[in-house]
């Protein structure tokens, strides 16, 4: 099947898409702080996703200023310095000066968009989907964030945060009584991000994924929500599968930093 045409950009709906990523953040993957003209996001997670300025709406004579209190500010939490660019962000002179600042592109991240128009995948009736809930939690982190130790214990202390917070699903796809992946849906309003979306290696390959998509989306559509995204490594697998699914490229978000991310983000 062919991809579908990329639609045109839209400021309102990315705005929407950011906005709910950023309340999942808030649950506790990291803390913003708002320095007035751009945020700073910091964590307890060597990710530079998580640790970085980002959200300009700076003007070109304060945008230097800018940085060096953002980039203060992760130094002191022992961060190196680091930018999330979107197609939001002002003024349009940024990349200048970051690359004057000797920093580089080193990640993209695309964003996509549920469409309905495109025709559902077929299920793989072995798959079940049921709710997780708290006592489900260290079974959706370990799927989650396999052997990486403090990715298991901050994911795991995010997810009973956020089960407690209105607007969260959490989910475990099972095949023969197995949990074999896991997802997260969080629904604010009329939009919805999908997030967590994990498949233990062993299982790959088997609808799981598509199990998961299937029931976030209905969730999401049953909730009221108008648009439903997600997002993964730009040009990646995953971004080839999810466009196979019905999702749509809606706008890519640019991380510059002086080295690349260490590890994911999801």
């Amino acid at each position: 099947m062919a991809d579908p045409p990329s639609t045109a950009f839209d400021p309102a709906i990315a705005s929407r898409i950011l906005n709910n990523e950023r309340l999942r953040v808030a649950h506790g993957w990291g803390e913003y702080h708002n320095l007035g003209d751009a945020l700073v996001v910091t964590a307890d997670a060597p990710i530079a996703r998580l640790n970085c300025v980002t959200g300009f709406h700076a003007r070109e004579r304060s945008l230097d200023a800018t940085l060096d209190i953002g980039f203060a500010l992760l130094r002191a939490f022992d961060r190196e310095p680091a930018v999330e660019l979107t197609p939001l962000d002002r003024p349009a002179t940024i990349r200048r000066h970051l690359q004057r600042r000797r920093l580089a592109p080193s990640a993209r991240q695309q964003w996509l968009t549920f469409n309905d128009a495109r025709v559902a995948a077929a299920l793989n009736p072995q798959v079940q989907v049921k709710a997780a809930d708290a006592d489900d939690a260290r079974t959706f982190t370990d799927i989650l964030a396999g052997g990486t130790r403090w990715l298991r214990r901050l994911a795991l202390s995010t997810t009973l945060t956020a089960m407690h917070e209105r607007g969260n699903a959490f989910y475990l796809a099972m095949v023969e009584g197995v949990a074999v992946g896991c997802a997260h849906l969080l629904s604010t309003e009329s939009s919805a991000g999908i997030y967590a979306l994990a498949t233990l290696r062993a299982y790959r390959r088997r609808g799981v994924a598509t199990a998961l998509l299937a029931r976030a989306v209905k969730d999401a559509r049953g909730a009221g929500c108008e648009v439903i995204a997600l997002s993964t490594a730009a040009e990646s697998p995953a971004e080839r599968l999810f466009r196979a699914l019905g999702f749509t490229p809606a706008f890519e978000t640019e991380l510059w930093s002086a080295s690349a991310d260490s590890a994911g983000y999801r």
